[in-house]
């Protein structure tokens, strides 16, 4: 063992780098890992292209002609590698006059010295990445991709989006944390719904029941009490609606900001607003080359918008809406339907894609809305490309109105006993809003199906992997 420790040590190998961080003016030996993505050619020579990430590299694999019978057997292997087997490749680097259309590394290639395969691919793959890149014949449906979504990643354009959900995420945190925001994170198991109730999944807490958290609404209100002034949350939510799968998810990642209100609710408003300008100019910037993997798949129009919010009255928009053909009341919310028209109008009149309608009645909001006294609220909807993306408002933070909205809403006060207890105690006046991360990422791409935003979705009709 001692000398077989020995032999391996003394094998000097060239530094491991990405394919991303090969270029053409190496000239020292090279080591890399990635998937094989492709492989042809004839009998003393393979032309491989290998794949790490986004980045593709072709590989020349040539046998020797003194190649003894272990050389030349394990190349007759290497030969009949399986598609995304994944290898560890060492070679040098050769440059090339003609450029290699089908390799994002397009003026090099590499001269293969060696190669071990680390994974190997047992049996039939689900899919091939040809099936699934081709645009004119795709043949492998979305489940199928989702079953098998260890292998769906390494497609092109899911493994962009990932890199774009990580970076909005990412933006969303930088930004708050520039502002002084505290990152909190609040409990997603809870004794009642900080709605009612509505829609929850309950779970088994020893010998109790419990719920799983619809929203982290009531914490981040309680760490504004708690004297934190600004709070933010990027957490998982949960929503038992057994509904269009395409639009809602079961569970998703919300991201919620809280604070003190500084202000008013329209200067909140317009804080919100740069935070998505921050994150689009963010996702621009720092995604652009996933971007236009993305948008080669599943093209989209980037989104309009200005420095400053359009900002429209709940009247204002119904006005809109009725003078469009649509039926709609002063007391209602706005459906699908609606709000899909009211950003057709909304990009024609203001040529933007994101707005911000504000006031909505008392009877369409959560018991803690801020209610005027003609019946409307201090709350506000962000609509990105005809879809609701964002809801907040200002809190309610008298202890005596706070009882009132809740009974009114027909919740029993002693279910919300733990919350309404601290608003006795100095309650500031506070402001805040929750985003899905998936849905503004859904309208962000103008696409109509939210599983693509979210790496494991769950749905009603999906629970694995």
């Amino acid at each position: 063992m001692a000398e077989i420790t020995k032999q391996i040590s003394s094998i000097k190998l060239a530094p491991l780098k990405e394919i991303k961080d090969l270029n053409a003016s190496g000239d020292e030996p090279v080591r890399f890992r990635g998937f094989l993505d492709s492989s042809s050619g004839m009998k003393t020579t393979t032309f491989m292209v290998v794949r790490d990430c986004l980045e593709t590299v072709q590989c020349i694999h040539t046998l020797p002609s003194d190649a003894t019978e272990e050389v030349a057997a394990l190349f007759k292997e290497h030969k009949k590698m399986s598609i995304e087997t994944y290898l560890e490749v060492t070679g040098k680097i050769k440059r090339v006059s003609s450029a290699i259309k089908k390799c994002t590394k397009k003026d090099f290639e590499i001269e293969v010295t060696r190669i071990e395969v680390l994974g190997k691919v047992y049996g039939k793959l689900p899919f091939l990445k040809k099936d699934v890149t081709d645009m004119s014949s795709s043949t492998v449906g979305y489940n199928v991709r989702l079953d098998n979504r260890t292998l769906d990643f390494r497609m092109p354009a899911t493994h962009a989006m990932v890199r774009v959900i990580d970076q909005t995420m990412f933006s969303f945190r930088r930004i708050l944390r520039e502002r002084d925001f505290i990152e909190i994170k609040t409990s997603k198991i809870i004794q009642s719904g900080s709605e009612g109730g509505a829609n929850m999944f309950s779970v088994d807490y020893f010998d109790k029941k419990a719920y799983l958290a619809q929203s982290p609404q009531l914490y981040k209100q309680l760490c504004v009490l708690g004297g934190m002034k600004r709070v933010y949350e990027v957490g998982h939510v949960y929503r038992a609606e057994v509904s269009n799968i395409n639009r809602y998810l079961s569970e998703f990642t919300g991201l919620d900001i809280e604070m003190e209100l500084e202000t008013d609710f329209i200067g909140f408003i317009k804080f919100v607003h740069s935070v998505f300008v921050g994150i689009f100019e963010s996702l621009k910037s720092d995604t652009a080359a996933e971007l236009e993997i993305i948008r080669k798949y599943s093209p989209f129009d980037d989104v309009a918008y200005k420095n400053e919010p359009v900002v429209l009255t709940h009247s204002e928009c119904v006005k809109m809406l009725r003078e469009a053909g649509e039926e709609v009341g002063e007391k209602d919310d706005f459906s699908r339907k609606q709000e899909k028209t009211l950003g057709g109008l909304v990009k024609q009149k203001h040529g933007v894609d994101l707005f911000v309608c504000v006031g909505y009645p008392v009877e369409v909001r959560a018991f803690y809305t801020y209610a005027e006294e003609d019946g409307t609220t201090r709350s506000y909807d962000f609509i990105l490309n005809g879809e609701e993306v964002l809801s907040g408002a200002q809190r309610q933070t008298d202890y005596e109105k706070l009882k009132v909205a809740i009974q009114k809403k027909g919740i029993s006060l002693s279910s919300l006993d733990s919350y309404l207890e601290p608003f006795k105690y100095g309650a500031p006046p506070h402001i805040g809003c929750g985003i899905g991360l998936e849905r503004l990422l859904k309208a962000f791409f103008s696409q109509c199906d939210i599983r693509h935003f979210s790496l494991f979705p769950r749905d009603p009709n999906r629970l694995t992997p």
